[in-house]
């Protein structure tokens, strides 16, 4: 091996002069710089799991809000389905009343039209016995050709009128 020492000419001292110098080096290298960058990635990975899970939170939470949504549609579709129900039955409620005034107002108007032609009726048998009791007066005085009195004539007049009323003419 001396040979070999020899060949290569390694000094001892030397040898363990730079072995000492690289262990300084080694050594000054991890506090100042191995250090830090170990810390800087230390804290990189950090803020990366905290993003990841700020990340899954996030979509945690998006997906919520997408259910929440759709609970909100769905309850929104089923109160409008109830205010459509509502003014549909509102809406026939409204066509009842409706239907109902005028049924009413039909009602009126033909009670109405029942007196008026009751009463043209009552004023036409009036009228009809009045010409009547007058045509039964003419007819007697020309059979009679001498007339009758005032007296005979009413008497007359009433007894026709009673015999009318009797078959009950309308």
């Amino acid at each position: 091996m001396e040979e070999l020492i020899k060949i290569f000419h390694i000094d001892w001292k030397l040898l363990i002069a730079q072995i000492l110098n690289f262990c300084i080096v080694l050594s000054v290298l991890w506090f100042f710089a191995m250090k830090p960058i170990m810390k800087l990635l230390k804290t990189r990975e950090k803020k990366i799991s905290e993003g990841l899970e700020n990340a899954d939170k996030v979509e945690q939470k998006m997906a919520e809000a997408e259910q929440e949504k759709k609970k909100k549609v769905v309850e929104g579709r089923r109160e409008a389905q109830i205010i459509i129900e509502n003014a549909t039955a509102e809406a026939e409620k409204v066509k009842e009343a409706k239907e109902e005034e005028t049924r009413l107002g039909v009602q009126k108007i033909v009670a109405e039209a029942r007196r008026e032609i009751n009463s043209e009726r009552e004023k036409m048998v009036k009228a009809v016995k009045t010409e009547l009791g007058d045509l039964v007066l003419l007819a007697l005085g020309k059979i009679s050709k001498e007339g009758i009195g005032k007296k005979a004539h009413e008497k007359l007049i009433d007894e026709a009128l009673e015999e009318i009323n009797k078959k009950k003419i309308k």
